[in-house]
């Protein structure tokens, strides 16, 4: 299985995530854009792993301590590769309960036998991949984001391959105590 760990955005988060998305549609000249219902929050990709007991074991052990949280949609912005973007919304709010969970899940599944994220943690929603935006970043000064949701939980998902859609399916949600 191919797994990776996240926060699930909700509903009307989810809504303004979609509005900014189609607005960087109407900007680009193309590319592959992520279906509305596999936006999320990465806090770590696991990849091929069959240790499902290993996983759900460290997020039990990650969470411990950790209190719901608020996080807003900062501004949008993408990561330059040649000729094409990965365009994102950047996440804000309180990034330090954001960050103590991420440091948390690093640590525990490491104990459990995972690798550690070799890059730095940028939390952010990622709007579409290989886009092509003539103006580049600069073309997405202008999107002004406006939603926020409380952080409870974190899940695991499965990315599966289904009719030749890549769909995120949830296997296990941690409640923060």
């Amino acid at each position: 299985m191919r797994l990776f760990i996240a926060i699930e955005l909700p509903k009307p988060f989810c809504a303004e995530v979609l509005r900014l998305q189609r607005e960087v549609k109407r900007l680009s000249a193309g590319g592959r854009f992520v279906p509305e219902e596999s936006f999320h929050i990465t806090l770590h990709f696991i990849g091929e792993s069959e240790d499902l007991q290993g996983a759900v074991h460290a997020m039990q052990e990650a969470v411990r301590g950790i209190r719901p949280f608020t996080l807003h949609l900062g501004k949008c912005d993408s990561f330059q590769k040649d000729d094409s973007c990965t365009p994102y919304v950047d996440v804000l709010g309180e990034l330090g309960e954001l960050q103590a969970l991420y440091e948390s899940l690093q640590s525990a599944l490491y104990d459990q036998g995972f690798s550690r994220e070799n890059r730095r943690f940028t939390p952010h929603i990622t709007l579409g991949r290989s886009v092509a935006l003539p103006e580049g970043a600069a073309a997405l000064e202008g999107l002004r984001p406006n939603a926020s949701m409380m952080v409870q939980q974190i899940v695991l998902f499965e990315s599966a391959r289904q009719n030749g859609r890549v769909l995120y399916i949830a296997v296990h949600r941690e409640r923060f105590a």
